[in-house]
């Protein structure tokens, strides 16, 4: 029998992951889930035939920017702050499409991205589970890797992390098999902050030299009088 409760809790699942589709398919999604809510209300404008017709088409047009697996921050080693994913597909391209959804993507972990700059690219990952940029990570940084579909990995999908990269952070090594491509947006280098004892050290510096210039002082005027 059709569930229309069942119908609409699907449906707002599959919402919440085609955030990255175009605008032209979300209307779509948008206008059948204001439909199925009102048939969750009353099933006597609609019958068993069409809701189930439309619902079930619903569930088969999902597009290819939905969600394959959810991500964890455990994902990656060292622990990221943040991920956004997996997304299906590969992302880690320039078509306009992708763009977009990586745009989105960082949006949602704290970064800003113009759509073009990168740091680095790498590609070919073969499987591998670490992951080693030349440039070296360094404070917040925001990356994203591409998995296949090999056994072991979450499936063809992409997704992103904010991670810390520290003082200097060579290689991420990652939880899932079947890994492909791997990006590299941002990393900035963090300000170290004097430690106390450091800054007791600079103003007793500071101290030494004053009182040495208030001396020469002294002198240079006695030299004259």
């Amino acid at each position: 029998m059709f569930d229309s409760d069942n119908c609409a809790e699907t449906v707002t699942k599959s919402l919440t992951i085609l955030r990255f589709a175009p605008e032209s398919q979300r209307r779509l999604y948008r206008s059948i889930y204001r439909k199925i809510m009102i048939w969750s209300k009353s099933m006597k404008n609609l019958s068993f035939i069409a809701a189930a017709g439309i619902c079930a088409s619903f569930a088969v047009t999902t597009p290819a920017s939905a969600a394959v697996v959810a991500c964890s921050v455990t994902d990656i080693t060292p622990t990221a702050q943040a991920c956004a994913g997996f997304f299906a597909g590969n992302l880690i391209s320039s078509s306009p499409a992708d763009v977009t959804a990586q745009t989105s993507a960082l949006a949602t972990l704290g970064f800003t991205w113009d759509g073009s700059t990168v740091v680095e690219t790498l590609s070919g990952l073969n499987g591998s589970h670490t992951v080693d940029f030349a440039t070296l990570l360094q404070g917040i940084s925001y990356v994203a890797f591409h998995f296949g579909n090999g056994q072991g990995g979450p499936g063809n999908g992409t997704a992103f992390y904010r991670v810390d990269g520290g003082t200097g952070l060579d290689v991420i090594n990652l939880a899932y098999n079947a890994s492909s491509n791997a990006r590299l947006y941002s990393t900035t280098p963090t300000t170290a902050v004097p430690e106390p004892a450091t800054w007791a050290m600079m103003l007793a510096g500071m101290g030494l030299a004053g009182a040495a210039m208030r001396r020469r002082k002294v002198r240079t005027t006695l030299s004259f009088s």
